[in-house]
């Protein structure tokens, strides 16, 4: 009986799969074949650079917290300003952080930890809104000029989001980042999120950067709206590889509108040569996502236009690069569950 229930459950799974992976899809969600999805990897995102798995039981050079440095942006200017070409491991302890944390350029190697067991024990957090005037942003920022000083490495930067990434080679590791609009901006060149969790509302994953999300968790947040956008690409024409989503669950809470709430995507446009390029593969979409539709309009109002032809360009300018291979609804998980729950009964 058991073998029986089990070969009905790799049936349903069978038929999951097949539902959501019939190339070349629609032009409101164009799928990917075998062979065009072969083109978009990890490895042909992150071209070249093999991420390294953070040590987290590395010895800090660096250390935020009691009897060490009172901020983190404190450590990252000590950090830089010692050189070298040795990696330095900042090693922050657990707590809640009230600042922002800018690290520029540097050729100095710099490894940020949290804690190993937990990936929330460290808050860095900060408040935020969208009419503060340069003054009031100068003030929380930098309070009686007490952070940042002339000569300070950071000095001339400036940040908008809950984390902006505009250099080579950065890897995040059990990252968890949560605001609302403009969440994380992934720019740069080549940004690796392993396991991340990624919470916000509008266009909250956003930028030019080749970047790769495997086994992250993505969610809309309804504090604020019913209704919101994921990724806002801004990868330029010439750019081939933009954001690629891999073995990951993109969902929302329960204040976001059912069936309707949820756009996987919409093209920044922000120059005149961007067409954001998004690949979403082996995936877990929950049904809060607009099924028909579920990309939207740009930023800039240049309306959404999927390829479906089967001879069709890739790259082709005139039609969004957002693509879906190997979709998987809500169903796949609570199957995934029931078939491991079997075979250990089984077993």
């Amino acid at each position: 009986m058991l073998l029986q229930i089990l070969l009905i459950v790799q049936l349903l799974l069978a038929t999951a799969y097949a539902d959501h992976q019939a190339y070349p899809g629609t032009s409101s969600r164009p799928v990917l074949s075998d062979a065009e999805a072969a083109s978009y990897t990890k490895e042909s995102y992150l071209q070249g650079w093999t991420p390294s798995k953070i040590n987290t039981g590395a010895n800090p050079d660096y250390v935020v917290g009691s009897g060490g440095y009172s901020t983190i942006q404190a450590a990252v200017n000590a950090a830089i300003n010692d050189g070298g070409t040795n990696r330095k491991y900042i090693k922050i302890l657990p707590g809640t952080y009230a600042e922002g944390v800018l690290i520029p350029k540097t050729s100095v190697p710099i490894t940020i930890l949290g804690s190993a067991d937990d990936p929330e024990a460290v808050h860095i957090v900060l408040s935020q809104g969208a009419k503060l005037t340069g003054s009031q942003y100068a003030n929380q920022m930098n309070p009686n000029g007490a952070v940042y000083k002339d000569g300070d490495p950071a000095w001339s930067m400036f940040n908008y989001c809950a984390q902006k990434s505009e250099i080579d080679s950065k890897l995040y590791q059990f990252a968890t980042i949560f605001a609302f609009k403009d969440t994380l901006l992934a720019g740069g060149t080549r940004v690796y999120f392993s396991k991340p969790t990624i919470k916000g509302d509008v266009d909250f994953i956003f930028g030019s950067a080749s970047a790769v999300f495997e086994n992250a968790q993505i969610i809309g947040r309804g504090d604020r709206r019913d209704t919101d956008t994921v990724f806002a690409p801004n990868t330029d024409n010439s750019q081939k590889y933009g954001y690629l989503v891999l073995s990951t669950k993109i969902t929302a809470d329960n204040n976001v509108k059912s069936k309707l709430g949820l756009h996987l995507a919409r093209s920044w446009d922000s120059t005149s040569t961007a067409n954001g390029q998004v690949v979403i593969r082996e995936t877990e979409l929950v049904d809060v996502f607009n099924v028909d539709a579920p990309y939207d309009t740009a930023a800039g109002g240049r309306a959404y236009a999927g390829n479906a032809n089967t001879n069709r360009n890739l790259d082709d300018a005139n039609y969004n690069r957002f693509w879906e291979y190997s979709i998987l609804p809500k169903i796949f998980s609570l199957i995934k569950i029931l078939r491991n729950l079997l075979k250990s009964c089984y077993c």
